[in-house]
């Protein structure tokens, strides 16, 4: 019973806001590039978010469906040269691109 008590406490008493949060960085992605490497897509650019390692988001290609389509929505905005704002965990060094957004 004291366990139970003291585990109980600890999700009382920690802060929820410990967690990281995926958010829309402000900064749009104007000049960008899109590339792969080891079955990784990377978007790089100087513009990305800063605690962004290596200035690049990646998508997984892990073969998942929504990943497949985050790769042909980046592979198609590359191709019509249009601007892109992404999604990341605000956490990660190592960026994970888990929303995409083509801009004007």
């Amino acid at each position: 019973m004291k366990s139970f008590t003291t585990i109980l406490l600890m999700f009382i008493l920690l802060p929820f806001d410990t967690q990281a949060k995926r958010y829309w960085p402000s900064k749009t992605l104007t000049k960008w590039s899109f590339y792969m490497n080891n079955g990784v897509a990377y978007i790089r650019s100087d513009e990305f978010a800063s605690h962004c390692r290596y200035s690049r988001g990646q998508i997984n290609m892990d073969g998942t469906e929504f990943n497949r389509a985050q790769y042909s929505y980046a592979l198609s905005a590359k191709a019509r040269n249009k601007k892109l704002r992404y999604v990341v965990d605000s956490d990660q060094t190592i960026c994970i691109i888990t929303g995409l957004q083509e801009v004007d």
